[in-house]
């Protein structure tokens, strides 16, 4: 990537063509996407971003009389047409339509590079080109850059509405609102109370993804959440009820309780003669700002301004939010928990960044990635400035965060091919973020949390005592005690909670306190702020995104208990809470979202992705292009931590172990030797070590498996799961078992003439992709042995189990299809 930012300063464009969208995504856009009205149109413009090369005076290609977007438009349609067509006259000129003057730069054909001499001649116009001298200061802010790169704020990504995107911005309404009053009163007045829903429906039962996702998909779901929207709370209260004799909010049962709640702040505009109508204060854009900032201020408060670097902390963490650090005023940064003073938080562009350490660990990880690439950057070039590294540092972070939102977390959760084909930027589209989208659709993550925090070393063990997740909030101190490389392993080697309308107790009970105390229900937060929005209920929505809408509860849920819960609360289809309606969907085929909200979410990230002018996609060429879009989140851990054992999809945790208990026949007392296994996870190796295959292989004989065989997965010497064998002597455990990272013993428990004895193996699950295959068992049933060489009592451990590996090995020739172990570590 350094070669890339070379080549852009010394005119050399890198070469290769864009890589093309893989051929499995052949989802064609919705017909109903939400475009921007038809005076809006622009020309669309080419970013690829090389405008060094402007030695040339652009031509008016169109020959209106003026250069324009039009001129640039002009040459990419000519491109387009000659990249369908393929045709080449005699002699090897590619043709042109008559008396278009398309090859601005006389270089003999039609290329990017003549459609970005065009804009290089408007940003010149506009005064963006020139050598960039200094850094910014918040007195003077540098706008003298030669390439253009993404705002800040947001602004001018939609060159004929440059607003759009921009913080404080009204959020899109798609289905009509549904305020009593149809302009700001709150809606479901005649709904349950939103913590007796939360308390009918939302009672967590420890299920855990049927699809074994890991803990990454819910926090890097918040990361992209806090990155494109953020509503604040107002001034208007809006508590909600809490049920007479609630458990944990009324248990003297006074029934005055209630869950302390304000209405979201909205455009002051708008609420008194049209509908309420609340804002988004980030910018919309997926642009990094939960890293980067929203506004210039706080972007440049967050650099060092030497290097294009930005600021850290010790142990290369955030920087704190105190006076040292930022000694011309402090940023605002939420402390919801409030158990930390204001300075020992930690500072970042979004001011949710303490929220809970997992979350700080993501964004403190690219923090890390930009300031690695700003060294590759100027080490590439010596005469970079400050600002021209960030900026460059700071458009690969973007791109990949981009990458791999869209290629890996999209698709993990949402299925495959769920989101169309990217058929480049489109001008026409709004990519305003929905309030059905982020109220309700976007919180599906809450399902995932589960109750605790684990701190794992590279090989997935503990290295500290883990914590519950209600500690985990506003809590920089365990970030910095235990590091983030602890907390982004525990991440990728622990599976997420089913999505569903299920929820743990830390959020639905203690979220950020106990009852009384400040603590609230997530569940009931969620029902309660698309009521204050004046959201649409759930069929409404349903018809407003093109879908069918339902004629009963079964159309949503095919759980009869759910069914019956949900009539017993609403009485009727037409009037479900968006939120709660979305949650107990049965799942879309290969998906982990139902029907509903797949749609909102797929929505709202093909018009993040289409609108952006400067989308990855569109920014980036060749070989570029492909080293982004092969970054995987697990390259980027891997790159800015110490961590190497990690699977190559981070988002899935699918580890397992299985082998046969087969028969074995002995003429002396059996001893199982111990067969320690392990894995070495950044080669792809599996190892083990004592690992051999005796009997008489020999003599044409195969090992016969045995069933019904009582087989135990142990960990600390506390039975994780227990099965027994089928027909063929087979078992098998995996993440639903409860198998994780970690150091395991398989133990195969036999009946013998002198009672239950107990045969060990000892296993080691380092990352969230190993497969231990052919963890082979004798059984020791079907052994015999001479009177007068069966082990004494002294021989056995207590309870009358007999454990092999406290005993001396067996000579091999006494041993008949004792003992198979191997390893398969599949990717």
């Amino acid at each position: 990537m350094a070669l890339f930012w070379a080549n852009r300063r010394n005119g050399r464009h890198p070469s290769g063509k864009r890589k093309a969208t893989p051929s499995n995504q052949q989802r064609t856009r919705s017909k109903t996407r939400r475009r921007l009205r038809t005076e809006t149109l622009e020309a669309r413009q080419l970013l690829a971003a090389n405008i060094f090369h402007n030695e040339q005076i652009p031509e008016d290609v169109n020959e209106d009389g003026i250069v324009s977007a039009m001129d640039a438009l002009t040459v990419i349609n000519q491109m387009n047409r000659q990249s369908a067509s393929d045709v080449v006259d005699g002699g090897g000129r590619q043709q042109r339509d008559s008396g278009r003057m398309t090859d601005v730069n006389n270089d003999g054909r039609d290329s990017a590079l003549d459609a970005l001499m065009i804009i290089n001649r408007l940003s010149r116009e506009r005064g963006r080109a020139g050598s960039p001298t200094q850094s910014p200061t918040p007195e003077n802010p540098t706008d003298d850059l030669s390439v253009e790169y993404r705002s800040i704020d947001g602004s001018d990504n939609n060159l004929q509405i440059p607003e759009l995107g921009t913080a404080d911005t009204q959020l899109l309404r798609v289905a009509e609102n549904d305020y009593a009053d149809g302009i700001s009163e709150p809606a479901g007045a005649d709904r349950p109370s939103a913590r007796e829903i939360s308390n009918v429906l939302a009672t967590d039962d420890g299920t855990i993804s049927d699809r074994d996702m890991s803990a990454f998909v819910y926090v890097w779901g918040q990361f992209i959440d806090h990155d494109i929207t953020r509503t604040p709370s107002g001034g208007e209260s809006f508590d909600i009820e809490v049920p007479t004799g609630d458990s944990y909010f009324d248990p003297l049962g006074t029934g005055t309780q209630t869950i302390s709640l304000t209405r979201s702040a909205y455009d002051t505009e708008t609420g008194t003669e049209t509908p309420r109508e609340q804002i988004n204060t980030i910018t919309t854009w997926l642009d990094g700002s939960a890293v980067y900032g929203s506004d210039d201020a706080t972007a440049t408060a967050l650099r060092t301004l030497s290097g294009g670097q930005l600021k850290t902390s010790d142990g290369d963490l955030f920087p704190y939010n105190n006076a040292e650090t930022f000694p011309d005023g402090t940023l605002s940064m939420d402390n919801d928990a409030g158990i930390f003073p204001d300075n020992e938080l930690f500072a970042a562009g979004d001011v949710r960044a303490n929220e809970n350490i997992e979350l700080t660990a993501i964004q403190t990880l690219f923090v890390r990635e930009h300031n690695r690439l700003a060294e590759e950057i100027a080490a590439s070039d010596s005469t970079f400035t400050d600002e021209e590294i960030y900026q460059q540092a700071r458009a690969i972070v973007v791109a990949e965060i981009q990458a791999i939102t869209y290629n890996e977390w999209l698709p993990a959760f949402l299925g495959e091919d769920t989101i169309s084909r990217y058929e480049g930027y489109d001008s026409t589209v709004d990519p305003t973020i929905a309030n059905e989208f982020s109220t309700a659709a976007f919180r599906f993550g809450h399902s995932l949390l589960g109750d605790d925090v684990e701190f794992l070393d590279n090989d997935g063990n503990e290295i500290a005592d883990e914590i519950p997740l209600s500690y985990a909030f506003s809590n920089p101190e365990a970030v910095a005690e235990n590091g983030i490389d602890s907390i982004i392993k525990y991440l990728a080697s622990d599976p997420s909670s089913e999505l569903d309308i299920e929820v743990v107790d830390s959020v639905r009970n203690f979220l950020f306190g106990a009852p009384g105390s400040g603590g609230f229900d997530l569940v009931s937060l969620n029902i309660q702020r698309g009521r204050d929005h004046g959201l649409a209920d759930y069929n409404t929505t349903r018809v407003a995104y093109g879908l069918d809408p339902v004629e009963s509860f079964a159309d949503m849920t095919s759980d009869p208990q759910m069914q019956t819960k949900l009539e017993q609360l609403y009485g009727t289809v037409d009037d479900i809470d968006l939120w709660v309606g979305g949650l107990v969907e049965d799942h879309a085929d290969e998906s982990s979202v139902g029907e509903t909200f797949q749609t909102i979410i797929a929505d709202q990230f093909e018009r993040l992705r289409d609108a952006d002018r400067f989308w990855y996609q569109n920014a980036f060429s060749g070989s570029d292009l492909r080293q982004i879009e092969q970054t995987s989140l697990a390259d980027i851990v891997q790159r800015n931590t110490d961590l190497t054992n990690l699977q190559k999809d981070v988002f899935f945790f699918d580890s397992s172990i299985s082998g046969v208990v087969t028969a074995g026949v002995v003429t002396a007392n059996p001893v199982a030797t111990d067969a320690v296994t392990s894995i070495t996870a950044r080669s792809g190796v599996g190892t083990a070590s004592d690992s051999k295959t005796k009997g008489d292989r020999d003599r044409g004989r195969d090992p016969v498996g045995i069933p019904d065989q009582v087989v135990q997965l142990v960990s600390d010497g506390e039975i994780i799961a227990e099965t027994t064998t089928d027909s063929e002597g087979r078992y098998s455990f995996d993440v639903q078992d409860g198998l994780r990272t970690g150091q395991y013993e398989i133990h195969l428990i036999s009946d013998t003439e002198d009672g239950p004895t107990t045969t060990v193996q000892e296993v080691a699950i380092t990352s969230g992709d190993v497969h231990l295959r052919n963890i082979h068992f004798p059984s020791i049933a079907e052994t015999t042995e001479d009177d007068d060489q069966r082990p004494n009592d002294r021989e056995r451990d207590q309870g009358g189990q007999r454990r092999h590996r406290d005993q001396n090995p067996l000579r091999s020739d006494l041993v008949d299809h004792v003992f198979a172990a191997g390893v398969d570590r599949l990717q």
